[in-house]
């Protein structure tokens, strides 16, 4: 059964630990976090299903991790973090396999070994700043979803349906994952300059999220998208169709403390 889904954005600094001198500017999102990550934990998921931007670029696949185990560290002002998670590979396979039986380019992946210690993939900050803060006294299993933007954004839902399919008949508690950040061009001194699309697309994606309206990312417009360089609307189209019409949104915070936007929602 599905627990509680959520969007979750993935900026170094929300940690806490590595913030540094960042540390304030990114409270307001930290306190949403920590709200999060306690609303998944408290239902005691099995499995966490993150869907990340930043896992394996498969050119045209959609890639379901298949490996053992995943692994990360994160490094920011000369301090270090890591977390060591075990992969449901049992779902991630169920996944898979079904997703092979439809038009949905996917591919299974792993590394080093077939299975054991030694098959692990690198967990991404995409994967590894949402579970940082899924904390409790017990660690559940995960399942890694690394989206392509190189097929219609239909089909992205379709995907979602399917899994979550999977996901409402299992016996299972399952938690879902969307990270995601939105608008990266807010401020002419970051990586990608300033566009003011990042502000339109932020103000587009945001009322979608309070309206419970995810289906309307698809007409966003491509140009919008381009301009505005989110990660967020591929694993939100997922989560779309996941979600179906069971659940209701309640977007915790967005905020603009760098050069991208970060927004944090919970569907319970």
């Amino acid at each position: 059964m599905i627990t509680t889904c959520s969007v979750a954005p993935h900026g170094f600094s929300i940690i806490e630990e590595i913030a540094g001198p960042e540390k304030e500017m990114f409270k307001k999102t930290r306190d949403s976090m920590i709200e999060m990550g306690e609303l998944i934990m408290k239902d005691r998921p099995d499995t966490i299903v993150v869907l990340t931007p930043h896992g394996l670029r498969l050119r045209g696949f959609n890639g379901i991790y298949t490996t053992a185990y995943c692994r990360g560290s994160l490094s920011q002002f000369d301090v270090s973090v890591s977390l060591d998670y075990k992969c449901d590979t049992d779902l991630s396979n169920e996944i898979l396999d079904a997703l092979d039986q439809t038009d949905i380019p996917v591919v299974g992946c792993n590394y080093g070994a077939l299975s054991g210690e030694f098959s692990n993939i690198e967990m991404d900050w995409g994967t590894l700043i949402p579970l940082w803060f899924c904390t409790a006294d017990y660690q559940p299993e995960i399942v890694v979803i690394a989206p392509t933007r190189e097929i219609p954004k239909t089909q992205l839902i379709e995907m979602g349906k399917v899994m979550g399919n999977i996901f409402n008949r299992s016996k299972k508690k399952i938690a879902v994952i969307a990270s995601a950040d939105q608008g990266h061009c807010h401020d002419k001194d970051g990586p990608y300059g300033y566009h003011e699309s990042s502000k339109i697309l932020d103000e587009k994606v945001m009322a979608l999220v309070v309206a419970d309206d995810l289906e309307k990312l698809l007409y966003i417009e491509e140009s919008l998208i381009e301009d505005a360089k989110p990660d967020s609307i591929w694993q939100m189209l997922i989560l779309h169709g996941i979600l179906g019409d069971s659940k209701k949104g309640r977007l915790l915070s967005y905020e603009v403390p760098t050069y991208f936007g970060m927004a944090v929602a919970v569907y319970e």
